[in-house]
């Protein structure tokens, strides 16, 4: 069985979407959680008086991506876990096609399906490419990976039983990359699946503006490198990350993200070294041989600190 989990946060006519896509699948052997973080907009009434059938896990507050998809995740009863944003609708026969991954090879711990924008049917640059620009071209083609896209990810539950759950300190942004690097410290393998599409509604209302996209993304990235690196990879990742957040502040005439970003970092850090286990050495090197294939590690530095600050 697979277990849909949605997370909401005040997108009722979004999630009633894409909980009709769900039922519109040829797959019949499913459930539908949707958690609520704390809307105020009705979603979870919309949702009762629609779909009576879909389990319904109200939050009190907004918990962000990474809570409202691990309270979801917590009592959901299927083998596999397929995370869904709000509005991300699965083609039909997505939910098919990834049954059958899983069932093919019990290494594979996560299955990435390829998401693009419903409109243009095209790349959406808010989400879904978890891999560099260059590695585009192999979109079509199946690969496994390091990484994979929150949107539309399929999880084995007894990787997460074994692994843990979505890293709530995140809360938003880049919380497949952190959970990606257990997945592989436990010896599971990322599989991206362009078969198994899902459909992207970029919303013109965007509920976290884009200084705080980016503060975000800095921030979390700092988080993971103190969290998941062996020293030897963080102080080879950070100082690069931090030169090239500096250097694209310098272009746009803005540091607030950066000195936001750094000033948590230095806050929490007691907090992340307390929970800090590395990946192991062995790990690390196949990450760094995923990065260089099709990561930011592709590039050479120029390349790289000109895509990172662009």
């Amino acid at each position: 069985m697979i277990s849909v989990v949605i997370a909401a946060w005040n997108r009722k006519e979004d999630v009633l979407q894409t909980v009709a896509a769900v039922y519109g699948q040829d797959h019949r052997d499913f459930e539908i959680i949707v958690a609520d973080n704390g809307s105020t907009d009705a979603t979870a009434e919309a949702l009762s008086a629609s779909f009576p059938d879909v389990r319904l896990v109200r939050l009190p507050e907004n918990r962000g991506a990474t809570g409202g998809r691990n309270a979801g995740i917590a009592v959901a009863r299927g083998d596999i876990i397929l995370c869904l944003d709000s509005d991300a609708s699965p083609e039909r026969g997505a939910l098919r096609v990834l049954a059958q991954k899983f069932a093919s090879d019990p290494s594979i711990g996560v299955v990435n399906s390829k998401i693009i924008n419903a409109a243009t049917r095209d790349f959406d640059p808010t989400a879904g490419w978890a891999y560099s620009e260059e590695q585009k071209a192999r979109s079509d083609e199946e690969f496994f990976s390091h990484n994979f896209s929150e949107t539309g990810c399929a999880i084995r539950r007894e990787v997460l039983d074994k692994v843990g759950m979505f890293c709530e300190k995140l809360f938003f942004g880049r919380e497949g990359e952190e959970l990606a690097l257990r997945v592989l410290d436990a010896g599971y393998k990322i599989l991206y699946c362009p078969s198994a599409v899902v459909l992207h509604r970029a919303s013109p209302q965007k509920r976290i503006a884009s200084a705080e996209r980016r503060y975000y993304d800095f921030r979390n990235s700092l988080y993971i490198y103190i969290l998941r690196y062996p020293w030897w990879m963080l102080v080879w990742f950070l100082p690069l990350k931090v030169a090239a957040e500096c250097v694209k502040g310098v272009k746009q005439r803005r540091f607030d993200w950066i000195a936001r970003a750094l000033h948590d970092t230095v806050r929490e850090f007691p907090s992340l070294m307390r929970e800090r286990k590395p990946i192991r050495g062995d790990t690390a090197r196949a990450y760094l041989h995923f990065q260089r294939e099709q990561g930011a590690l592709s590039w050479n530095l120029f390349r790289w600190l000109k895509y990172k600050t662009g």
